[in-house]
């Protein structure tokens, strides 16, 4: 199974469309394979694999586990400032590096690399 994973913080608009949300980071899992694959698990873990924050505050598109025929993605999102919390909980601040994994229904891992601006999205007003 191939799986294409990528991370990107944003906003969502609202229904006004004057306004956006408060910040939001977003993940997405694309099937890059010539087969359907299936998501079992998704999370952010530090680089050093140290520790895994699966599913913690996310939401997404479709619910888990789920299956994406090839050329198929699908898009998880969690609160900035949740994540922020989660990772200086267990111990992070500062721009710690990051990987958002995916987990296969064969128990394959799948991850790519960002780092996060823990103390910054903390200190949003956004709520």
């Amino acid at each position: 199974m191939q799986l294409s994973l990528g991370y990107s913080p944003g906003a969502f608009t609202l229904p006004d469309e004057q306004e956006i949300s408060p910040l939001y980071a977003f993940f997405e899992v694309a099937n890059t394979g010539e087969v359907a694959a299936e998501v079992r698990r998704i999370g952010v873990e530090p680089a050093d694999g140290s520790g895994v924050f699966f599913g913690e505050g996310f939401e997404g598109e479709r619910s888990l586990p789920c299956t994406l025929s090839p050329g198929e993605s699908v898009r998880f999102w969690v609160r900035a400032k949740t994540l922020a919390r989660t990772l200086r909980d267990a111990g992070y601040g500062g721009r710690p590096r990051l990987r958002f994994v995916a987990e296969d229904s064969s128990g394959g891992r799948h991850g790519t690399g960002f780092r996060f601006r823990v103390d910054e999205y903390l200190n949003l007003r956004d709520e």
